[in-house]
């Protein structure tokens, strides 16, 4: 059986999903050594077209997942709350703090108050993932990124 809010649902994003791809290739793709400013675009439409399609032919063949009011039954607000205020706050002190010292304030607190994860791997991954992520950016692509008041230390 049909279900069509999903079938036309996801008739609708089949069209703006061409739409995504067919900008992307007026962007232009480039090469893979060498990409264009619509390589992304053209790739994230099509993705969006094969969620398109998938939505479309498991509503052709009546198939349903769970009610969408359902998924959140077992939500713990508290901790939705608390997520969305610290990336708030991280957000807000980005540039001031910089990235390698908020990006471990924001992990600890994360992983120790919200998750629960063992203070010691909290503390390794915490403080591992942004410096490899802050040493990946600036040393290998070299991407700026937001030093904060330690320039102030590194000069």
């Amino acid at each position: 059986m049909l279900r069509k809010a999903d079938f036309w649902s996801g008739v609708f994003w089949l069209i703006v999903a061409l739409f995504i791809v067919w900008q992307g290739k007026l962007l232009g793709l480039g090469k893979l050594s060498d990409p264009g400013s619509g390589f992304a675009v053209f790739w994230i439409g099509v993705l969006l077209v094969l969620f398109s399609v998938s939505v479309i032919v498991s509503a052709a063949r009546g198939q349903h997942g769970p009610i969408l009011a359902r998924l959140w039954d077992d939500a713990r607000w508290g901790r939705v709350l608390a997520v969305v205020a610290l990336l708030i706050g991280y957000g807000a002190v980005f540039e001031w703090v910089g990235f390698v010292v908020s990006t471990i304030v924001l992990l600890l607190v994360l992983m120790l108050a919200v998750d629960r994860v063992r203070p010691w791997l909290a503390v390794t991954i915490a403080v591992s993932a942004p410096l490899i992520i802050w040493f990946a950016m600036t040393k290998w692509l070299k991407i700026q990124m937001p030093a904060g008041f330690l320039s102030l230390m590194t000069g």
